[in-house]
């Protein structure tokens, strides 16, 4: 249920990137009124109600915070099908992110009271498998319905599912008992008990940087290559929907899943190898990455698309068990929305605004091609998130599971 909840989360999130040139076309927007309408409009709103509601996941229901916040997302995505103008699009927008602020760290939280340290990370990238099926979903829906119907039908019938499944936790499922809880800290101390904790630990200091980083080149890419494969490579916005669906939706997802269960696997020999596994990961990823970007062949360049997807969602799971596996019991729920906001304030908030900026202003000599230099561009600092999850590693000694704090 958290899954297909998480699932209709980045339907509701990514169904815009495959409408940004028809929107763009509507409103008379720039690459950079679109890229902040993806990215930092979202993301601020995200990170800042993350923080409260992960206060309230600490001692509250949780599976009722999940319910109401996919409720709130999914009516804003229909409110959005209904804009008029930018500042509609800007203030539905908000709206999107504030319900979304309200899901990923409550859900973490069961997902640890449901499974043990070593089988965490297994749990965390199923779960993250919501992503690519909800981008999946994005693409087709917003590919095919909108080349047929008009974007706005697409945010109709995306904001749909998530209302019945709001409805569906709330009242057929039950809230996880807490694994322990007990607690050192009250609810006013808790963010600064949490973040002391993240900064007094070097391992976790390197994770949230390094989950910043890789966000960047995520969201960059989630959101501008959609308008890509269209501008570039002449795709119609059904065609380009189709292809990212194939390519994130399914590749990605068993790429998410697979590298949960080999990292769990590798991991319980040498814990070490749960952190490597996404160092390799990236590393070679943006092998593929540059070629989907720089070549020009069409089936040449979808092929390392492919390659490229399956390779980019590896981080999600062993990350977060990783986090979980270093912090307290009541402190997870915070924990997790400390790291979201390094992931979606860095990458949500920097990627598709960078993107937008440099095709803009950087490379909008070379026409259609600004787009493509602007996102190979921002393929390097992934390097810079590799290294941080290396330093992550460093920090692990080979028997130390991802196992429970003191």
């Amino acid at each position: 249920m958290l899954t297909a909840i998480f699932a209709i989360g980045h339907l509701d999130r990514h169904v815009l990137s495959i409408s940004l040139d028809k929107i763009g076309l509507e409103f008379n927007l720039t690459d950079l009124q679109l890229g902040l309408l993806s990215g930092l409009i979202f993301a601020v709103v995200f990170v800042l109600f993350g923080f409260p509601v992960a206060r309230l996941a600490a001692r509250g229901n949780r599976r009722n915070i999940v319910a109401v916040s996919a409720f709130v997302w999914s009516t804003m995505t229909l409110v959005m099908g209904a804009a008029q103008n930018f500042t509609h699009l800007i203030l539905a927008r908000l709206g999107v992110g504030i319900g979304e602020a309200g899901a990923v760290a409550p859900a973490h939280s069961m997902i640890s009271d449901l499974y043990p340290p070593g089988k965490r990370t297994s749990a965390m990238a199923t779960f993250s498998i919501g992503a690519n099926i909800g981008v999946l979903l994005a693409f087709l829906i917003g590919g095919i319905i909108g080349q047929l119907l008009g974007w706005r039908w697409a945010f109709f019938i995306a904001g749909v599912p998530g209302i019945f499944l709001a409805l569906l936790l709330r009242y057929c499922t039950d809230e996880p008992q807490r694994v322990d809880a007990s607690s050192n800290s009250d609810d006013g101390s808790l963010f600064l008990a949490t973040l002391k904790t993240i900064r007094s630990d070097r391992g976790l200091v390197h994770a949230i940087c390094g989950v910043g980083l890789t966000g960047i080149v995520t969201f960059g890419a989630l959101a501008w290559n959609p308008s890509f494969l269209i501008r570039v490579h002449g795709l119609s916005q059904a065609q380009a929907g189709i292809v990212l669906a194939v390519a994130i939706g399914l590749f990605g997802g068993m790429g998410t899943w697979l590298s949960g269960r080999l990292a769990d696997r590798l991991g319980a020999t040498d814990a070490r190898w749960r952190i490597w596994v996404v160092v390799i990961a990236i590393v070679i990823g943006k092998v593929f990455s540059f070629g989907f970007l720089l070549i020009d062949h069409r089936i040449a360049a979808i092929g390392f698309l492919l390659g490229s997807a399956t390779l980019a969602g590896v981080f999600w799971g062993p990350t977060f068990a990783y986090v979980h596996a270093r912090v307290p019991t009541e402190m997870r729920p915070m924990a997790t929305a400390m790291f979201l906001f390094s992931f979606n304030l860095i990458g949500l908030g920097i990627g598709p605004t960078l993107i937008g900026f440099l095709s803009d202003q950087m490379f909008a000599e070379h026409g259609s091609n600004s787009l493509r230099y602007a996102l190979a561009v921002v393929q390097f600092i992934s390097f810079w998130g590799a290294w941080h999850y290396w330093k992550v590693a460093r920090t692990m000694d080979a028997r130390q599971a991802a196992a429970k704090p003191a």
